[in-house]
């Protein structure tokens, strides 16, 4: 009885004025100043759609969606990424500003968005390493038994990459980035961006002063993949009046993880950031 006095009590007007417009989102696309902010190489997964800002919405792209709302309208579309590569913690990326315009939308008709951004103008970009200069900025552990090497073979972007191979009586690498200072402490967003391809786990942290700290790893992949590190939180934890920061990237063989026959790691696209 209820739903069809529901039903009965809705007029044809009312069915049409829920009629809504949509939107499609294939990409979106980044653009950088190549010397002061490195490549333009991301991997943007969703977007988080504003309009006359309200949130209307987080889209994994590419990205159809209805909007319940008509006429000449502002949008505005964050690039959204997976933190730390977690599937389960995706974010919207500061780091990039948003993309804005003014749109007509219809009922029942569609507007097609093509998203370019670029970085932030506060960002400061403490560390760049894509390989294409003749030396490469890396440090290394006195135990290390190789290091990385610039090649043309395997590349992700440009002409160069990094390549660290171990032979069979190998089982330990350690690079770290050059010392950096002025790294926030408070919590603030510091994010490393990289791309990479490995066929064993490489594990990624931090030396605060002489102090190291793992914080996560990155997984085996046969593709090249790119991540956003949020470091921010092991900073805060174990800071203690650091005067100096580098990121490591380590592997040790043992009884638990034993390499592969021919163990290689290639980086590509590296930087530093922080808000």
């Amino acid at each position: 009885i209820v739903l069809g006095f529901f039903f009965y009590s809705c007029s044809k007007e009312d069915f049409e004025a829920e009629i809504p417009a949509y939107i499609t989102i294939d990409d979106i696309t980044l653009t950088t100043n190549y010397l002061t902010e490195g490549t333009a190489s991301e991997n943007i997964t969703d977007a988080w759609v504003y309009i006359n800002d309200d949130l209307v919405g987080v889209y994994e792209l590419p990205a159809k969606f209805p909007v319940l709302k008509e006429g000449n309208v502002s949008i505005k579309v964050f690039a959204g990424i997976k933190n730390n590569g977690i599937t389960s913690d995706r974010v919207r990326y500061l780091a990039y500003d948003p993309h804005e315009e003014q749109i007509d939308l219809v009922k029942g008709e569609t507007v097609a968005i093509v998203p370019t951004i670029r970085y932030n103008s506060t960002i400061n970009f403490k560390w760049l390493e894509d390989f294409e200069s003749a030396s490469t900025s890396f440090l290394y552990h006195g135990n290390s038994d190789t290091i990385i090497e610039k090649q043309t073979q395997v590349v992700k972007e440009g002409n160069f990459s990094g390549k660290v191979y171990l032979e069979s009586d190998m089982n330990f690498f350690e690079m770290t980035t050059v010392p950096l200072t002025g790294i926030p402490v408070s919590g603030r967003p510091v994010y490393l961006e990289l791309d990479f391809k490995t066929n064993l786990p490489v594990t990624v942290g931090v030396y605060l002063d002489n102090n190291q700290h793992d914080y996560t790893i990155l997984n085996t992949t046969s593709e090249w993949k790119k991540i956003y590190i949020n470091l921010a939180q092991v900073i805060k934890d174990n800071n203690s009046g650091s005067s100096e920061f580098r990121v490591f990237f380590g592997i040790l063989e043992t009884s638990s993880n034993v390499f592969p026959t021919h163990p290689e790691i290639f980086f590509d696209n590296m930087k530093l950031i922080h808000f």
